[in-house]
């Protein structure tokens, strides 16, 4: 251990009764240093400060017991066991969030993390038997600089890894360390010997779920995923399980898995995310695998890089309140315009708004949602939620804003990113609700990147504030500049926050197609006549206008229109997939004009329950469209039970077979006015000779009023069950 052997038995000692301590009070005393001086009393003192570090301590005594090691390892630079105590207490420095400074091995500039490994090493380099450095260097954390800073520490685990017996946890860490490097592979197999060694199993094959996906494994990622969570019975499980779906998870389906009892919670997830792939029409496990890949991507592009200390807390000009830009104390800009009384005040009490509290520790100014994390900044955040933007811009120049877009059928989603202070990244890396405080050329700058970056500005008027015109363009000097009210700002703020609730509880793996097809489509739950055999019945309309169609030879001078038709359907309790893929080969006389619509039926046989459903439907050249419903009863269950009510029209050309009668459908869901409607519905589970009362009541879309507008009703005895 040490360089004399004569001090090895005093250590040896020393690291028995360290070892042996369950809790704070069990480290032994500083005064057990009392009978040794010099480097080895100071190697002595550091150690024991170190043990006491990892039961919990202040950064005084880290300070201290790595101020101990540091000059033990400068007049000792031979002794292995002072370098692995300096080592273990950067790593403490590193979890108390102190500054790093620099030292032996620890260089100017790099984290704590990074001097800790390499102290490490060298310890392990004089001494390749210390296996408590073995096990400290695989089970510290990824270094703030990413893995490039992790080459040597790779090297010395891989010499070590088959002489020393590293416990399950280290193997567990390494198989980490390795798949964040790029080796998949490695990663894989070591994740599999701590498994089989005794790691927790919940941990370990959330883990080796991401090595499988980043070595191409998606298949068998997704397997050891789900079988996964029903092994979340530690708290370390749980939390890491639970972390995992905070990426991308809405409240409720938080609030929802926190109620799921361990042993239903494999299938929970296979229903989250099936359901996905499902709403997205997508195959089988292509949003698990893209989650990974977005994941893979934010972490290297949006990870926080500096310390989560330091945070300076001042507004810089980037961050606007109701539109007023707060200058950073000196600083100067030259088209800032003197607030009002009524504008001042405004900007007070935002300021001290609780809708701009941060869990990260401090108060970070302008923060509209709560970050629970602090590996990545908001970018990263919106990035694993919704992926690659459809359209990006940023400012050159002052302080960074960059402006999101996507493109979404429910309508575009678009996001401000500005620079925060000293908050652990560079650029723009916060959401704001708003960059209108910003200089005239900053706007400018945005807006130019595309259509529908600045539309809700201008369409409040905010773009001809403070010097700029509707397109967001600098007026010249000596125009008349146009002052936009309190009121206005403050809406274009609350619209901005409104849109940042949407995108950090949402997410999104938009499929889109060159030509959108624009159907109308109803989904119904309907059961044969016979029963026992629930199945989804869709109706489509699609405009013949938007269809490609050929005139093959063979099908003597009719119009043919091909169009693959896919019913995907997620089963909400089970999580299992259902679906049907067919290519329908449509025949009309002459091409369709605008104003005539494509008509079919399609169905998918499922058993009872409730269901995710999306019908696909596409052609060759790329046109498409998803049509979804979120959920949709299929009848069946034991009880008095009420299908879906068709609403069909005779006369339409579309309809259902039921088994015992042919029920009119209607997919383009409009009516002549004196037009009759079809209505159909079934019931099971009646009591033969029972008498049962029916009553429809109609209700104009979008009344609030409470009061049925017609009511149609009967009464009858049941004939039969059904």
């Amino acid at each position: 251990m040490a360089q004399d052997v004569k001090d090895r038995p005093f250590l040896d000692s020393l690291f028995a009764s360290m070892a042996n301590a369950k809790e704070k009070g069990d480290v032994p005393a500083i005064t057990r240093c009392g009978g040794v001086s010099g480097s080895l009393g100071r190697l002595c003192e550091g150690l024991l400060l170190t043990r006491r570090l990892e039961f919990g301590g202040q950064a005084d005594e880290a300070n201290r017991a790595e101020a101990l090691l540091r000059r033990t390892v400068e007049e000792k630079p031979d002794w292995p066991i002072a370098w692995y105590g300096l080592g273990v207490a950067r790593l403490e420095l590193a979890r108390l969030k102190v500054l790093a400074r620099e030292g032996p091995r620890q260089s100017t500039g790099l984290s704590w993390v990074v001097g800790a490994s390499a102290s490490l090493v060298r310890a392990l380099e004089l001494d390749s038997t210390l296996i408590g450095a073995a096990e400290a260097l695989a089970m510290a954390p990824i270094p703030r600089e990413g893995v490039s800073r992790v080459g040597d520490r790779l090297a010395m685990l891989k010499r070590l890894r088959t002489s020393l017996p590293l416990s399950p946890a280290s193997r567990l860490s390494l198989g980490r360390l390795e798949r964040e490097a790029g080796n998949a592979d490695t990663a894989t197999m070591l994740l599999g010997e701590a498994m089989a060694r005794g790691a927790d199993s919940g941990v370990t094959m959330l883990e080796m779920s991401r090595a499988l996906h980043k070595a191409g494994r998606p298949v068998e990622g997704s397997a050891v995923l789900y079988a996964g969570a029903a092994r979340t019975t530690t708290p370390e499980s749980q939390r890491r399980y639970r972390e995992e779906l905070l990426w991308v998870a809405s409240p409720s389906e938080i609030a929802a898995w926190d109620s799921t009892p361990t042993p239903d919670r494999q299938a929970w997830l296979e229903s989250f995310w099936v359901t996905r792939d499902v709403l997205e029409g997508r195959e089988a496990g292509e949003r698990l695998g893209e989650h990974y890949r977005r994941l893979e991507l934010a972490m290297k592009e949006f990870q926080i890089t500096v310390p989560q200390v330091g945070r300076q807390k001042v507004r810089s000009v980037a961050f606007a309140i109701d539109g007023l830009a707060e200058s950073v104390p000196g600083a100067v800009s030259s088209d800032a315009a003197t607030p009002t009384a009524e504008e001042a005040d405004a900007a007070a009490n935002m300021a001290s708004s609780d809708a701009y509290s941060s869990t990260l520790g401090v108060d970070v100014p302008f923060r509209v949602f709560q970050v629970t994390q602090d590996l990545m900044d908001d970018r990263g955040v919106i990035w694993i939620r919704h992926g690659k933007p459809d359209l990006r811009t940023s400012t050159v120049g002052g302080t960074p804003i960059e402006a999101w877009l996507y493109r979404r059928p429910e309508g575009d989603l678009v996001l401000y990113f500005a620079e925060a202070n000293f908050d652990g990244t560079s650029g723009a890396s916060v959401l704001i609700p708003t960059p209108s405080g910003a200089s005239a050329e900053a706007i400018n700058q945005l807006c130019a990147g595309g259509i529908g970056l600045c539309d809700r500005l201008q369409a409040d008027g905010i773009g001809v504030a403070r010097g700029t015109g509707l397109n967001g363009r600098a007026q010249p000097r000596g125009a008349t500049e146009s002052r936009v009210s309190v009121e206005t700002k403050r809406n274009e703020r609350d619209i901005g926050r409104t849109q940042i609730a949407r995108a950090v509880t949402t997410d999104a793996f938009t499929r889109t197609f060159e030509e959108p097809l624009d159907p109308i489509t109803q989904i119904y739950g309907l059961d044969r006549a016979s029963g026992g055999a629930p199945r989804l019945v869709v109706a489509f309309a699609v405009p013949g206008d938007k269809l490609t169609y050929t005139t093959p030879p063979e099908a003597g001078g009719r119009t043919i229109y091909s169009v693959r038709v896919r019913i995907l359907s997620v089963d909400q309790s089970t999580g299992y997939r259902h679906e049907s893929d067919s290519l329908r080969n449509f025949a009309t006389t002459a091409p369709l004009k605008a104003g005539q619509y494509l008509t079919g039926v399609a169905e998918l046989r499922v058993p009872a329950g409730r269901y995710t459903t999306t019908l696909v439907l596409s052609q060759e050249d790329g046109k498409g469209a998803l049509s979804k419903l979120a959920t949709v009863q299929a009848p069946g269950a034991p009880g008095l039970q009420m299908s879906d009510v068709v609403l069909g029209r005779e006369g339409s050309g579309v309809w259902w077979t039921s088994g015992a009668s042919r029920v009119p459908m209607n997919p383009l869901n409009a009516y002549a006015k004196g037009a009759s409607a079809e209505l159909y519905y079934q019931l099971s589970g009646l009591k033969v000779g029972a008498s049962y009362a029916t009553k429809f009541d109609f209700f104009p879309t979008g009344d609030p009023a409470s009061v049925a507008k017609l009511s149609v009703g009967f009464t009858a005895s049941a004939e039969s069950e059904r």
